[in-house]
């Protein structure tokens, strides 16, 4: 476990470490970031106290599209360990954390392909709001994103709580990583599958071909694509970008 008080991003040190020849379990933590990457390009930043914020380096020797499983197996373990603290939370694909319809959290990973002796750097990135922002949610954030403080009965210390939720989440991820490489990815897709019920049969918005177009949600393939129905009852398959709540 590598501590840092401030760091601009988790996933962007950690990616310096894997290039530099650090291997799989290393955990980059940061008190405060920056610049924190989200998904599609954006920005995730943790003030100081509010979140947890952290990267874990692993290294399976798996084929590129093989590895999209170890994005399915973040979602999960952190869904199962925030369950212990919020019983709805669930998994807005590819990878946002939601309670109710709002972000309480999401990943970000990605492969760094390796030059030596060891296997391609998966780096997984986790962000999880444990507290509002000083001044609470501003602008695009407000009534969209929450926190764990706002949501729990009963007010747990937030250092307490974000240690508890990091050995939480890396003890669900190391068993799930166990049963996957042990017996393939059948179990993990059932608890993938699990993990996004909530969104199963809603309307949603997705991009397809360079617009918005809103979509049914029919359910996740094996492979971890969503799969959708338009308005023409034509079924496809999602494989990339985000998918959003709500109406055109």
């Amino acid at each position: 476990l590598q501590h840092e008080e401030r760091l601009p991003s988790t996933n962007s040190l950690l990616q310096q470490e894997a290039t530099c020849g650090a291997e799989a379990g290393l955990v980059v933590l940061a008190d405060v970031q920056t610049h924190g990457r989200g998904r599609q390009g954006r920005s995730w930043t943790a003030p100081p106290g509010t979140g947890l914020t952290f990267s874990l380096l692993r290294r399976p020797a798996v084929e590129a599209p093989e590895s999209v499983r170890w994005t399915l197996l973040a979602g999960v373990s952190v869904i199962e360990a925030t369950k212990e603290l919020l019983p709805d939370v669930w998994l807005k694909w590819p990878n946002d954390i939601m309670a109710a319809d709002q972000k309480l959290g999401g990943i970000l990973c990605e492969r760094s392909p390796s030059e030596g002796r060891l296997p391609d750097a998966l780096i997984i990135g986790v962000g999880l709001n444990l507290s509002p922002p000083p001044g609470g949610w501003q602008g695009e954030l407000s009534g969209r994103a929450t926190s764990i403080q706002e949501l729990i009965e009963g007010q747990v210390p937030a250092p307490l709580r974000r240690g508890q939720l990091l050995t939480a989440i890396l003890g669900h991820f190391l068993r799930l990583e166990d049963e996957l490489l042990a017996n393939g990815p059948d179990s993990l897709i059932q608890h993938y599958r699990r993990a996004v019920a909530p969104l199963i049969g809603r309307e949603v918005r997705v991009q397809r071909q360079g617009r918005d177009e809103l979509v049914r949600v029919r359910g996740v393939q094996d492979s971890g694509a969503l799969e959708v129905v338009d308005d023409a009852g034509g079924s496809w398959a999602v494989v990339a970008g985000d998918v959003h709540l709500g109406s055109l």
